[in-house]
């Protein structure tokens, strides 16, 4: 098998599956919020930013799922990028202004999504913690390495699709030339 068709294949299958990953990541997210009580009770390690020591009423189950979207949308939207290059990919396009777009959308999308992380877990924090009587409620900005690693990789992709997009130029310039 020659690597373009391995190309090929290899672009069919991670497109389906960044395409089943854009509608199951929402549904499984919104399924944890409707059973968190439960699920938590089972397994208290889940990553909140506060301690959460009682069941969550419906309004803070859903307040939690509406901050957890926040992030989720700039996945998807990566997710969907992501999917937009194994098209092109799998359709033998592979040093395209097409294609530099897409990197440079998924480098600027990890930026965001790290950003984004730090906007969900602030209301996270605050939402967890809304039922508490006042002077308990706690708010918490909090930085982990996974937002620091989100914005370097941004970075390095769109560094990329700048080297990409040399690439592509002189390849048309090269094509040019009888």
């Amino acid at each position: 098998m020659d690597n373009s068709r391995r190309i090929t294949t290899l672009s069919i299958k991670l497109r389906r599956i960044c395409t089943g990953l854009i509608y199951c990541l929402p549904i499984v997210c919104g399924l944890i919020w409707i059973f968190f009580n439960r699920l938590y009770a089972m397994a208290p390690m889940m990553p909140l930013p506060v301690h959460v020591n009682h069941d969550l009423p419906g309004l803070t189950r859903l307040l939690a799922f509406l901050a957890d979207l926040i992030p989720l949308s700039a996945m998807i939207f990566g997710l969907k990028k992501l999917r937009s290059l194994f098209f092109l990919y799998e359709n033998g396009l592979i040093f395209t202004e097409q294609n530099v777009s897409c990197f440079r959308s998924l480098g600027r999308t990890l930026i965001v999504w790290a950003a984004c992380d730090v906007v969900r877990t602030t209301l996270l924090s605050v939402i967890l913690t809304l039922d508490n009587p006042p002077g308990r409620r706690i708010i918490a900005v909090m930085f982990d390495s996974g937002d620091f690693t989100g914005v370097f990789v941004g970075v390095v992709v769109l560094i990329i699709s700048w080297v990409m997009d040399e690439g592509r130029k002189i390849q048309e310039d090269q094509a040019l030339i009888v």
